[in-house]
């Protein structure tokens, strides 16, 4: 059975197509857990499983930070969780050793309230500009984050912009084992730029580095 975890799941349509496609298109059998720290999503999720007669589903309201589960996971999603709540869901699959995962990130805004640059500086007085270059360097920086810990990531559009501007995914699965040239390489980075990230933080609260 494939269990499968979708983090910041608000009312789990990805998980409702994904768990169609498993069990009625490939004929396997599969587990879905939704987190989310919103009551009211949990309760129209819960209430869409009952409807749809979808026992293999379970919706919970918790903080992603703060949830433990004697569960394996093979498969982490996660659409459009905001801002660092997509760093959340990263550290919770690193903490985890989840094999596989894909997210969707969604209105970064901690890179940017931070960021300087000199050598870019007459540029990134444009406003436009520098929330631009924020975004791409955010899942830059999170793809870096992932490769250190073994992961061999892909970033795709996975959709037309016409449909939404929050069209990046994040893809990854897990290959091999912690790489500290890869985290010098991340750190360097991360003191180039002035910022202090969530995902890093995240994981050096939880005695991992």
């Amino acid at each position: 059975s494939i269990h499968i975890v979708d983090c910041g799941c608000g009312k789990s349509y990805l998980s409702f197509v994904l768990n169609y496609y498993i069990k009625e298109v490939l004929k396997k059998s599969c587990t879905f857990t939704g987190l989310d720290i919103s009551q009211n999503v949990i309760d129209a999720s819960t209430k869409m499983a009952k409807n749809l007669g979808y026992k293999n589903m379970e919706f919970l309201k918790t903080d992603i930070r703060n949830y433990k589960s004697s569960k394996s996971f093979h498969l982490l999603i996660s659409l459009h969780a905001c801002d660092t709540a997509t760093d959340e869901a990263l550290a919770f699959a690193l903490k985890n050793k989840i094999k596989s995962l894909v997210v969707v990130p969604c209105c970064q805004k901690e890179f940017l309230s931070q960021y300087q640059y000199e050598p870019l500086s007459k540029m990134l007085k444009h406003g436009i500009l520098k929330a631009r270059i924020a975004d791409a360097l955010t899942d830059g920086f999170r793809s870096l984050f992932l490769e250190a810990y073994g992961y061999d990531v892909k970033i795709v559009e996975y959709i037309s912009p016409l449909e939404t501007p929050k069209n990046i995914m994040i893809s990854a699965i897990l290959e091999k084992g912690f790489d500290e040239g890869i985290m010098l390489e991340y750190k360097e980075l991360a003191k180039g730029f002035a910022v202090n990230l969530s995902l890093e933080k995240l994981i050096s609260s939880r005695g991992m580095e």
